[in-house]
């Protein structure tokens, strides 16, 4: 029992330790991977700019967003394009964890969320042209609307609120802004920490499961 118990201690440690290596790899600051923004033809869907402040509602919104999406009878290319880019988008922008990417223009994440949550407006707004019923989308973005003229806040531009973006060309974090972002550092250095400590910990676990068991002697 004792052995069945490291084994599976051991499986749920690998487990971790694949999940932490897995983030760790999304985060690693790699220049090759930021995407620089697009010049020339649209490859995909042209989405207009959101307003920094706008990103705060939508920010809410995302997810009923999505569901609506998925349970549109109907559908239609521009309509598959937006929701991949959206759900492309998010993984890359480490799913909206690292602390100060909404609310910090100077984030690494911030452009990468503006293509997001622009994303994720656009959706609702083509899915609002499609036939059939939509009252559910207009409500929601009735909703998104209100929310936003209620405050003057919601209104303010940051150096992203003017940039358009396409489906097609995926934007990526602005790595060479990561160390001079403290809270985007902290989070990579804590990730790096749970790889290590996953790694450390099957280490630790491998000898006592590794080895030959030892045979029973036979009474006499």
């Amino acid at each position: 029992m004792r052995g069945q118990d490291s084994i599976v201690a051991l499986s749920g440690w690998r487990s971790r330790f694949i999940a932490a290596v897995s983030m760790l790899a999304v985060v690693t600051p790699v220049w090759a991977h930021h995407q620089l923004p697009h010049e020339g033809p649209t490859i995909g869907v042209v989405i207009p700019a959101i307003t920094h402040g706008e990103m705060y509602v939508v920010a809410r919104y995302r997810a009923e967003i999505l569901d609506l999406a998925a349970r549109q009878p109907r559908t239609d290319p521009t309509l598959r394009r937006l929701a991949g880019f959206v759900s492309l988008q998010h993984f890359a922008c480490f799913w909206g964890l690292v602390p100060g990417g909404l609310s910090d223009e100077t984030s690494p994440f911030n452009e990468c969320l503006h293509a997001d949550l622009a994303g994720a407006r656009e959706l609702l707004t083509h899915m609002l042209a499609m036939p059939g019923d939509q009252s559910a989308g207009r409500a929601l973005e009735a909703r998104i609307d209100a929310e936003i003229a209620s405050d003057p806040a919601f209104n303010v531009l940051c150096s992203n609120s003017s940039e358009a973006f396409d489906s097609g060309v995926i934007v990526w974090p602005d790595w060479q802004l990561v160390p001079a972002h403290l809270p985007t550092v902290v989070t990579f250095f804590a990730v790096a920490v749970l790889a290590v400590a996953g790694l450390w910990s099957a280490l630790r676990l491998i000898p006592a499961t590794g080895g030959p068991r030892p045979h029973a002697k036979t009474p006499r």
